[in-house]
């Protein structure tokens, strides 16, 4: 029950501040267009004889999506460790305040309160995808946006945890310890949500409604352009943060977000004093955004060579 409610709040790590990403021209002017079947595309961070060897990630994967493990098989072959993205937690009474706010006040419903357009749009949205929200009638927008979304992935078999929990089995098969970049208390995130103004609420439920219709439309192209290390492709068809956008200026979504990119690199730097290679996994946000994990590794001094095929 906690992991659902955890999903719930969450929407979809990684965190991005914008409907757009940022995207740092450094990085994303690289094209890379693998053949089919070679894997996903690798970029590695040296310093001496250290190196650290990155995956990007997208934040959802289609679980059926199939693609080649053996090049980030060989990656953890011999490897200190797997990084792999920060965890989140929450305490208890976060968790009440989430079950005692989420309803909206004095028993009325979401038509009621919602403007006509919204209200037909996420009517629409839940038709399309198949998805009965009767369940979800009294919900406040946010939340409302939120358990359609999760519904609408479980129905078209789009993963929050996959490549990652399969590039986590990977590293275990090998024998190479695993280890998140941090841990975060979702908390202050909880408080945010549940402080939203009305019309903040009615914002989030359409940014959520448009993060649906690009899991359900262009997630899977996505994935596809991923399997092969077409980064072009996966740039065009990436999605960031519903929660994010939601609480975009907000203090608490800022603070994670260069929390979670300053982790990653401290994670980098510290695996890079090591002789051997380590192997991270991040979400492409993280990675390819200006100020990102890449960026700010060139700018320590460390070389991050572009994936090849």
């Amino acid at each position: 029950m906690i992991r659902v409610l955890i999903l719930l709040c969450l929407f979809a790590l990684p965190p991005a501040a914008q409907a757009q990403e940022d995207w740092s021209s450094t990085e994303t002017e690289v094209v890379v267009r693998g053949k089919p079947g070679v894997g996903p595309a690798l970029w590695r961070v040296t310093d001496g004889d250290s190196q650290v060897i990155i995956i990007g990630v997208l934040p959802v994967f289609p679980k059926k999506q199939k693609w080649a493990t053996k090049r980030v098989e060989n990656a953890l072959r011999g490897a200190n460790r797997l990084i792999t993205p920060a965890d989140s937690s929450t305490g208890p009474g976060d968790l009440w305040s989430l079950m005692s706010q989420k309803g909206l006040p004095n028993r009325s419903t979401l038509k009621d309160g919602l403007p006509a357009n919204l209200y037909n749009r996420y009517e629409k949205t839940a038709k399309r995808a198949g998805i009965p929200i009767r369940d979800f009638a009294r919900d406040k927008p946010v939340w409302a946006g939120a358990r359609l979304r999760r519904e609408v992935l479980q129905k078209y078999g789009l993963s929050e945890n996959e490549p990652v929990s399969t590039i986590k089995g990977l590293a275990r098969s090998a024998g190479v310890p695993v280890k998140a970049a941090g841990r975060y208390d979702a908390g202050p995130l909880f408080k945010a949500v549940n402080a939203m103004s009305e019309e903040a609420g009615e914002a989030c439920l359409s940014h959520t409604l448009d993060d649906i219709d690009f899991d359900i439309d262009r997630a899977p192209v996505a994935a596809k352009a991923w399997a092969i290390g077409d980064i072009a492709t996966v740039r065009a068809h990436y999605q960031g943060s519903a929660l994010m956008k939601c609480l975009s200026g907000s203090p608490a979504a800022t603070a994670t977000l260069n929390r979670s990119v300053t982790d990653s690199v401290t994670a980098v730097s510290d695996a890079l004093t090591r002789p051997g290679k380590t192997v991270a996994v991040f979400p492409l946000a993280l990675l390819l955004r200006k100020s990102g994990v890449l960026e700010r590794l060139r700018a320590k001094g460390y070389r991050v060579s572009a994936p090849l095929d």
